[in-house]
């Protein structure tokens, strides 16, 4: 029998985790508190849209405080594991002089948003738009408000990709942070809050 992956957060980190799950082991649902997924793919591309920088892992892991936070990431899923992954989305990408990377000329960020939609439509993945998450049920079941009722979700595994708060505007405005320090889980999340 299947596991059921809740993942809470429609932003780029949810897509990219949800095109690389196992759709045969897993059932796999997509919870977005906006009318769409993918709102800062959106807004990114205004400012020119760079995809991954082109420098080596190692190099690319000192951009990070603590370095070891992404470490193991980075080293099992590269910048050009990325590529060859939008490659085969038929998304091209190349190295500007800045060393950046960016869709080939003429991509724009919709259609790198719709290819992954297209691969998630695939494999079968939920998504459900209008699901605010509004913290923890008594039990530990997710409690998301929607356009017509309270709703209490249950699954095997929880992963939450709510970004930081980068942009309000997109729908990253930081506040799920008071949802874990209500149930004193900062303590295990501490961490995530360094890398935003």
């Amino acid at each position: 029998m299947k596991k059921t992956i809740a993942i809470v957060g429609g932003g780029p980190a949810a897509l990219f985790l949800a095109a690389y799950l196992d759709e045969n082991q897993y059932t796999i649902t997509i919870y977005e508190k906006n009318a769409a997924v993918g709102r800062k793919f959106l807004v990114a591309g205004q400012g020119g849209f760079n995809l991954t920088h082109s420098e080596a892992t190692e190099i690319m892991l000192t951009r990070y405080t603590p370095t070891s936070f992404l470490k193991k990431a980075l080293e099992n899923f590269s910048n050009n594991d990325l590529r060859n992954f939008l490659n085969s989305l038929a998304i091209p990408t190349y190295v500007g002089t800045s060393k950046r990377v960016f869709p080939v000329k003429g991509i724009k960020p919709i259609d790198v948003l719709n290819a992954l939609l297209n691969l998630l439509q695939q494999k079968n993945v939920t998504i459900k738009t209008n699901f605010n998450w509004k913290g923890f049920a008594a039990d530990n079941k997710l409690v998301f408000e929607t356009a017509s009722k309270e709703q209490k979700v249950d699954a095997d595994i929880t992963i939450f990709a709510l970004g930081g708060a980068s942009w309000k505007v997109t729908g990253s405005d930081g506040l799920w942070l008071g949802h874990f320090e209500k149930r004193n889980y900062m303590s295990t999340f501490s961490r995530i809050q360094l890398c935003f």
